[in-house]
């Protein structure tokens, strides 16, 4: 097969949400599965991870092989990635597909797009043993001055709903964990999708335009993605450990407005009136 390209469209930008197999009888060959996709050098990496997490790093390590060869037309042992100096993916055989690659306990998550930098990053919500500890490495001057001091679950959530979003910002502009989170202010508010307003940035993001997104992965996670220069329309799907997904279609070109109704003025010539043609929900 060629390399071809196969979307995303511009001003789109595709999550690709894979869980960790759970224990059983059948977990052994779906990691097999995914291990069968990689590279010697991969192979080598995995074998390096703490036995624990083996099985995730396997899953989402072939997601980001599998995805990629989607949307460039590839085969999955033709892709080839080039990493930075902190370890963000480029796609070195389609310069113009930026990804990103994220993990937790549980999940693992694939953003793809053709706009601008692109990062997502995924955190499972767990009890934390340092609230306070935790607000001082991620939250701005600004937002933990008006951060409730408590230890309810809503407050605790909200520090991770922070985490990811400023955790995807970080990650497209290539620094990841080596970046300063309290750099980035945020307002995700108390939601689990949907836009978010970014108020500040690092330096060397702030000359850029930022579509910052929560995706919605069920209460026990947190998770978000930012693209650069692009990316306003996020769009979430589900694939199996060591599938390869077909690339969805493009949504249907929106329908333009109706010219309002005026009384005792005719309509305008050749204007129709169109059905709502609607379309797959995005997150």
């Amino acid at each position: 097969m060629s390399g071809e390209q196969h979307g995303p469209p511009t001003g789109e930008a595709h999550v690709w949400a894979v869980r960790e197999p759970p224990p059983g009888p059948g977990r052994k060959a779906v990691v097999e599965r995914c291990l069968a996709l990689l590279t010697p050098a991969e192979l080598r990496r995995y074998e390096r991870v703490v036995p624990p997490q083996q099985a995730l790093h396997a899953c989402a390590h072939a997601a980001l092989r599998t995805v990629t060869a989607a949307y460039t037309g590839l085969r999955a042992p033709q892709v080839a990635f080039t990493t930075g100096e902190f370890g963000k993916p480029y796609v070195a055989s389609d310069p113009g597909l930026r990804v990103s690659l994220a993990h937790t306990d549980g999940m693992a998550l694939v953003a793809v797009t053709r706009d601008g930098p692109v990062g997502v990053d995924v955190e499972r919500i767990t009890a934390l043993h340092d609230p306070a500890g935790m607000r001082g490495q991620v939250l701005s001057p600004w937002e933990a001055a008006r951060w409730p001091q408590s230890a309810e679950d809503a407050a605790q959530s909200g520090l991770f709903t922070h985490w990811t979003c400023k955790e995807a910002v970080l990650k497209a502009i290539g620094s990841g964990l080596a970046g300063d989170l309290t750099a980035i202010q945020v307002a995700p508010g108390a939601r689990r999708s949907g836009p978010v307003p970014v108020h500040a940035l690092p330096a060397q993001a702030a000359t850029r335009t930022w579509a910052l997104q929560l995706i919605d992965l069920g209460p026990e996670f947190r998770a978000a993605v930012a693209v650069a220069d692009g990316g306003s329309l996020v769009r979430a799907f589900h694939m199996a450990p060591g599938s390869t997904p077909s690339v969805p279609p493009a949504l249907p070109a929106p329908v333009p407005p109706l010219l309002p109704e005026v009384a005792g003025v005719p309509e305008a010539p050749g204007r129709q009136t169109v059905p709502d043609r609607g379309g797959p929900s995005c997150s």
